[in-house]
């Protein structure tokens, strides 16, 4: 009789125990909840409609809609909506362009993400048209992808953008761009990008070592078995996914909520120990994105000299770079200007572009949408901005260019055999 007591005891005392760990990770779940972070778990399967979109895709006729082998993505040649008209070779235009260029004119390529290629905005308002129609002295051909990283448009540029001959080469940058860099599949980054279902290439830094990784879904079989087999598939394509390594998935224990909070717990220690950003919300300089994320701007800026093109750096501010500046803060990618001052190249902070016209300017005037693209108004302004910086720094003549260029190969090192 004592021995039975002896053990309901014990049994009945791991049941507190064991009750007062899960109401105490109830209320530790409660007090993030009201931090906002919230259990939101990726899931180890396509959803039933990311499903859909790639079997709509794959019984199109080949090749898959906007898909590309190498660069994961890019707009489909001859698109036409009522906003966006895209020519033959895949540019935002109404035209092709010929690989020569006209005498007289100065030819600006620019690549980036879809700050560069205008979303949200006309083909006539986009900033690269607005800027050809203010001083036709230059021919601006837009090579901006939606959703890019900077690893795509570097690649971008590589497979498509060198034989075109350009003066310069405008190195779009989105100050959120330094996580696209860590990522493989967009939908492990964020789930509001889950009808993104193409993968993408992405580059390495491993003890100094920079290698490409490959787009990892490069066919229709690829994309096939994606579906079939999407369990298997994700995990492969999350083996050098950043933000697929941190996060915690959907599990069978998740109904407890201690099984909830350590997996919470254990992906902000993970976040922590390979921080993207600092506590302070600046790029952390010691993190994995940081220097790969230079290591590509150096690799692209050497890219764009070594082929005769003088290569200028375009930041572009998101929301939250135009609320730090109204509240005095330090720019997040303040460590990036600073590696720019010290390789010495050649960059235009569109931030500046915006406080200049008018830094009370409500900000519903210069964004639209939920990703903060530029309005009309917001376009125009970088337009005008880069037209003054390009005159200012006597690049409207390609002789002027050409001299930049020779000198700039002689600095940075990176040009074969430069020319005198």
């Amino acid at each position: 009789m004592i021995k039975r007591k002896s053990i309901l005891f014990y049994v009945l005392l791991i049941c507190f125990v064991y009750g007062g760990i899960e109401g105490i990770s109830y209320l530790g779940l409660l007090f993030l909840q009201a931090k906002r972070v919230n259990y939101y778990p990726q899931s180890s399967v396509l959803s039933e409609k990311q499903k859909q979109l790639i079997k709509s895709r794959i019984e199109d006729r080949p090749p898959l809609g906007g898909h590309h082998p190498i660069l994961g993505w890019r707009p489909k040649p001859h698109t036409r909506t009522e906003e966006v008209r895209i020519n033959s070779q895949g540019i935002r235009a109404d035209h092709d362009y010929a690989q020569t260029v006209e005498p007289g004119v100065v030819r600006v390529s620019a690549f980036g993400d879809s700050f560069t290629f205008g979303s949200e905005v006309a083909n006539e308002e986009t900033w690269e048209r607005q800027l050809e129609n203010q001083d036709p002295r230059f021919e601006v051909l837009n090579f901006g992808v939606g959703a890019y990283g900077l690893d795509q448009a570097y690649l971008r540029y590589l497979h498509e953008g060198i034989p075109f001959n350009s003066d310069i080469v405008i190195i779009g940058f989105m100050t959120e761009n330094i996580h696209r860099n860590l990522n493989v599949f967009r939908p492990f980054y964020h789930s509001s990008y889950s009808d993104n279902i193409y993968t993408k290439p992405r580059f390495l830094l491993e003890n100094g070592n920079f290698t490409l990784l490959k787009n990892p879904l490069a066919t229709i079989e690829d994309y096939r078995r994606f579906v079939t087999n999407d369990e298997a598939v994700l995990r492969e394509i999350g083996t050098h996914d950043y933000f697929y390594q941190i996060k915690y998935r959907v599990g069978p224990m998740d109904w407890l909520p201690s099984a909830r909070l350590i997996k919470i717990t254990t992906w902000s220690v993970k976040k922590r120990l390979n921080p993207v950003l600092t506590n302070e919300g600046s790029y952390a300089v010691s993190s994995e994105a940081f220097p790969l994320t230079t290591r590509i701007f150096d690799e692209f800026y050497c890219a764009a000299l070594q082929h005769a093109s003088l290569p200028v750096i375009v930041i572009y501010p998101a929301l939250p770079d135009l609320d730090r500046q109204r509240s005095h803060q330090r720019k997040q990618y303040e460590p990036m200007l600073e590696h720019f001052h010290t390789k010495g190249f050649r960059y235009v902070d569109l931030l500046d572009a915006f406080v200049a016209y008018d830094s009370t300017l409500p900000r519903d005037q210069i964004n639209v949408g939920k990703w903060g693209h530029y309005s009309p108004l917001g376009n125009r302004i970088v337009a005008t901005y880069l037209q003054n910086y390009l005159n200012d720094e006597k690049l409207a003549v390609r002789d002027k260019i050409k001299t930049l260029v020779r000198e700039a190969c002689r600095t940075e090192h990176c040009c074969p055999n430069p020319t005198s």
